[in-house]
């Protein structure tokens, strides 16, 4: 494992850990957030929000851009916790973990780790820990804020053809135009493209039983894997990976089913993350998305 403290955006005191020709940024001054990624000598495949960009301190929740750990279901103000701290980091013998002690609004403590693998892989485990003296409801939520200009991919669960009943439960959200070209729906893969000259935002969501979903921007492939359970109980009539897109960037976000968290329980939810170069045009349809994934 190969780590290094850098300077990023703004932000002191960063840590960075390679795999392969994989490398993440991690911030140590807020957070807990990986706010860089970058494969080769890429560009950054994270958004960073230029107007919060090495900001700290404040009593107001801020985008800032890059992956960060949530709790669903999504409620104002107690899902915002601030995380504009100084937070906790530790070096274990073949990881780094990055912690934020629980907040004042959701007795929600957060932690993120980060282990590198195989070469250009790394496995992301998120845990989450009630600190309140009750029982809370909840689920792990995985957001990844991509860089504007890309295309994410959502493969279709699969069945018989001449089966009677659905296998798709899609989910929209009020503020959507789903007429502005942005999302096509197809057999095999769903495909949301981010638009800089969007006028709303749009956001879609799924049950993914196929446990991964991409982003292609820049003829590099960003590729999240995860658990999808088939039995288990999902935020949002039954999304297990969601997309959020306005005309900045674009979430790809995975979300675990919702677990009865007694107080000192703790809730596990690992991503492993890949990064690829794809020598072929960028995905833009459907049939581009079967010709590389199959």
């Amino acid at each position: 494992m190969k780590i290094e403290k850098v300077n990023f955006c703004g932000w002191k005191n960063c840590i960075q850990i390679t795999s392969g020709d994989f490398r993440l940024i991690a911030t140590t001054e807020v957070g807990p957030r990986i706010i860089g990624a970058f494969f080769g000598d890429s560009e950054n495949l994270f958004f960073v929000d230029p107007e919060t960009a090495g900001k700290k301190g404040g009593k107001s929740w801020n985008g800032f851009g890059g992956h960060r750990l949530w709790h669903s279901p999504e409620e104002f103000p107690r899902t915002y916790t601030v995380d504009n701290s100084k937070i906790e980091y530790k070096t274990t013998r073949n990881s780094v973990v990055f912690q934020q002690p629980a907040d004042s609004l959701s007795g929600i403590e957060k932690s993120i780790e980060i282990i590198p693998g195989k070469k250009d892989m790394f496995r992301i485990v998120h845990t989450l820990t009630n600190r309140n003296a009750w029982t809370v409801e909840c689920g792990a939520w995985a957001i990844t804020m991509m860089a504007p200009g890309g295309t994410g991919i959502f493969p279709m669960p699969q069945s018989d053809k001449k089966g009677l009943l659905p296998n798709i439960s899609f989910a929209f959200w009020p503020y959507n135009n789903m007429a502005d070209g942005r999302c096509t729906i197809g057999s095999k893969y769903t495909l949301l493209k981010q638009d800089p000259a969007a006028k709303g935002p749009m956001k879609i969501g799924y049950n993914c039983e196929d446990g991964w979903i991409a982003y292609q921007n820049n003829g590099v492939t960003f590729i999240k894997k995860f658990e999808h359970m088939v039995d288990g109980e999902y935020p949002d009539n039954g999304c297990s990976a969601e997309c959020y897109s306005n005309d900045k960037m674009q979430e790809m976000e995975t979300l675990s089913p919702f677990y009865e968290l007694a107080p000192g329980e703790t809730i596990t939810y690992t991503e492993e993350w890949h990064a690829l170069a794809l020598g072929s045009p960028a995905i833009t349809c459907e049939k581009d998305a079967v010709e590389v994934f199959g």
